[in-house]
């Protein structure tokens, strides 16, 4: 267990949330992207925490550049995504983009601190290609998939 409270970055999070969450991490608010880039420069978060609310404009930006080889202040950063209305396109559009965990309101406090914790202590299995750094988003190894074998000869 960490000595000191985890740091978050928040981005576009509610009043609300906003009050719960700091009774139980260490928290900096920013409501825009540009915003949330430059303060991770000064802000060592341990998480990102991003509502998305009815758009997902200023998500979709900061992880356009966050998850970006060359231009991201902080490569391997968790990232959270706070969801009000959710359909699989949307979430599937957030992970492909680089989210790591994804959670669909109402949540709680001590749910979304727990998940922060756990993300920054078992941080997902980054890769790096040309465009993007970020979690692996690739099949499970072969035993996790109980699926049908689509590809021959396997």
């Amino acid at each position: 267990m960490r000595a000191a409270p985890l740091k978050a970055l928040l981005l576009r999070v509610g009043t609300n949330e906003r009050i719960a969450l700091e009774s139980v991490l260490a928290i900096k608010t920013t409501q825009s992207a540009e915003a949330a880039l430059t303060a991770l420069h000064e802000f060592p978060a341990d998480v990102l925490v991003a509502d998305t609310s009815t758009s997902d404009y200023e998500t979709m930006a900061l992880l356009q550049r966050l998850r970006s080889p060359t231009a991201s202040p902080r490569k391997g950063l968790a990232v959270i995504c706070l969801l009000a209305e959710s359909s699989p396109e949307r979430i599937r559009g957030l992970v492909k983009a680089g989210v790591d965990h994804v959670m669909i309101k109402p949540i709680s406090a001590t749910a979304l601190s727990d998940l922060a914790q756990h993300l920054a202590e078992n941080p997902m299995t980054q890769i790096t290609v040309p465009q993007y750094i970020g979690p692996d988003r690739r099949r499970l190894p072969d035993d996790a998939y109980t699926g049908p074998q689509r590809r021959g000869s396997e």
